[in-house]
């Protein structure tokens, strides 16, 4: 009985330590850093209305949700960049937020507020899912929520 402890033991130190060795080490810093300039490129490709740019950053299958309603395909996504007028109002705040869930994935969290009219600002939330496909970041998934908010005296 004692052999088969010494054994089992010595069986599961060698399985902990070959996946301890096998491991990959998430390396959010420079993760982080990949999709911060990635997010870039994607936004400013949009606010410069090269939309080809934008939906090459998107990968073929994503997800788009507009306040909460499904957007069905990359073409609305296509239709919507091409049509939407340019230039856009300068943001009152900008906030990026990058989270890494590993090496090859993680998101972004945007909350940014621009003026609408005179008494009226829009606030709008965006959540971007980032996967690295072939080497790529491509957004697999967008939640974007837009509500307006009264400007009080």
């Amino acid at each position: 009985m004692k052999s088969f402890k010494s054994i089992f033991t010595g069986i599961f130190l060698i399985f902990s330590l070959s996946n301890t060795v096998n491991a990959q080490t998430l390396d959010s810093p420079n993760v982080e850093s990949e999709i911060k300039e990635a997010a870039h490129k994607e936004q400013n490709a949009f606010k410069e209305g090269n939309c080809e740019q934008v939906l090459d950053l998107m990968d073929n299958e994503i997800t788009f949700l507009a306040n909460g309603k499904k957007v069905p395909s990359k073409q609305i996504i296509s239709k919507f960049c091409n049509s939407i007028p340019r230039p856009f109002k300068e943001p009152i705040s900008d906030k990026l937020e990058i989270y890494a869930l590993s090496n090859e994935s993680g998101y972004t969290i945007r909350t940014f507020e621009y003026p609408k009219d005179d008494t009226t600002n829009m606030q709008e939330y965006v959540t971007k899912i980032w996967k690295r496909i072939e080497g790529k970041w491509k957004i697999t998934h967008l939640h974007s929520t837009v509500k307006e908010i009264p400007i009080s005296d």
